[in-house]
């Protein structure tokens, strides 16, 4: 995509790494049923398992990369374990699992003895489908119709934008550039994308683009809502229809993180660099401290400081109403989940894993949109430590180890 973080989130990162975990070290025993083995071919299988992925998408299911770096699915307590794959190590990677929007497939990457592909396979499907590509897919993110997903692969020159079509099992190359952000749209018609500094337009499934107004280089990734579009503009946060109004909501310092919560009714934000603060553009309030993370209500413009330093992600919840924070310690990383009502709720400390510090924190604003940690319900959410997965309920109670692993991402169902 993409590009590292700067100044002092940077540093976090260092800080995380050299810390202690002091979390729940129980763990869950992992058992594993027949497993599906990845093809060489574009639409074909090798056969291998006789057991659906889930025989219920209501309750929610977790994906995990297990201690092997196999993928496995399983029930949110461990529980009803189907392992996808068992030949991860020496002779096949598999990478960034998750699910589509309607809970309905699992997408992965894959690096085998055959080549690249990524991996594709329906809940009530005993066969994957894998479709080639020419090199590793890093990035992948589903279309909110699950009908295609945006991949991003290293290229020739730059990143290849791939759109696999998932009816069909087939891909072609829609765009490139680096670095590469992309948001799609409610309709899953087009993509928005931000690309190199200031690169700003729509690509459709079919490679159709159309060059939008101007963006700016502070931030990574735009988030396109059924609010609108929102992306920084010279120094402001704006949320904007396409071919119609755009109206500012924040002025902001040098570099910007933001997340969009699904509804498009609140912003999470942190700036650092410039100006020692962030105004608020829709009414008359004082100026909020730089280096800490903000909620925004993008009707009325209402602020609210949330931390007293920076985190290193968050992340909203489905029903849009409460935002997961990760924020570093002396002692690791503090998890905590702060309300709409105003109020925050402190889940403990852990030491992340690997998975989580260098894939997702430096991005994270591009894996909100496509990874989830929360439950359907939002009730609880899941976490990748050093020493396996974790989830914890809302209100209270010991966070449960469900897995050894490194990687995590909860069924959504919309």
């Amino acid at each position: 995509m993409f590009r590292g973080l700067t100044g002092s989130v940077s540093l976090l990162l260092v800080l995380v790494a050299c810390t202690t975990s002091t979390g729940d070290t129980t763990s869950t025993a992992v058992t594993t049923s027949p497993v599906v083995t990845a093809s060489t071919e574009g639409t074909t299988a090798t056969p291998a398992t006789t057991t659906p992925i889930q025989t219920s998408i209501g309750s929610g299911r977790l994906v995990v990369l297990d201690g092997s770096g196999d993928v496995v699915v399983m029930d949110p307590d461990g529980s009803n374990r189907v392992a996808i794959t068992d030949n991860a190590g020496d002779i096949a990677i598999y990478s960034q699992p998750i699910w589509s929007p309607d809970g309905a497939f699992l997408a992965w990457g894959q690096a085998t003895a055959d080549g690249f592909a990524v991996g594709i396979q329906g809940v009530e499907e005993i066969l994957p489908t894998t479709v080639d590509t020419s090199n590793l897919p890093f990035y992948m993110y589903w279309s909110p119709n699950s009908q295609h997903i945006g991949v991003l692969r290293n290229g020739a020159v730059g990143l290849d934008f791939v759109m696999v079509d998932v009816p069909d099992a087939s891909t072609s190359v829609v765009a490139g550039g680096s670095p590469f952000y992309f948001s799609w749209s409610p309709g899953s018609e087009h993509v928005v994308t931000h690309v190199g500094a200031d690169r700003f337009e729509t690509v459709g499934p079919d490679g159709a683009r159309e060059q939008l107004g101007p963006t700016a280089p502070g931030y990574l990734v735009p988030q396109w809502t059924s609010a609108g579009i929102f992306h920084v503009v010279d120094d402001g946060l704006v949320v904007e229809v396409v071919g119609g109004e755009r109206r500012q909501l924040v002025e902001l310092g040098e570099f910007t993180w933001f997340v969009v919560n699904r509804q498009g009714t609140h912003v999470a934000l942190q700036s650092t660099g410039g100006d020692p603060g962030i105004s608020v553009g829709l009414t008359e309030v004082a100026a909020i401290p730089g280096d800490v993370v903000v909620v925004l209500e993008v009707a009325t413009g209402e602020s609210e400081v949330l931390t007293q330093r920076p985190a290193l992600g968050f992340f909203w919840s489905p029903d849009g109403e409460s935002l997961l924070m990760m924020t570093p310690t002396d002692e690791g990383i503090q998890k905590s989940v702060w309300g709409l009502r105003g109020d925050t709720t402190d889940y403990g400390v852990f030491r992340p894993s690997i998975s989580l510090i260098r894939e997702i924190v430096p991005f994270f604003p591009q894996y909100a949109q496509s990874v989830s940690f929360w439950a359907p319900d939002s009730m609880a959410f899941a976490y990748s430590a050093d020493d396996g997965i974790w989830v914890q309920g809302i209100g209270g109670g010991a966070p449960n180890k469900v897995s050894d692993g490194s990687w995590v991402a909860w069924s959504v169902e919309r």
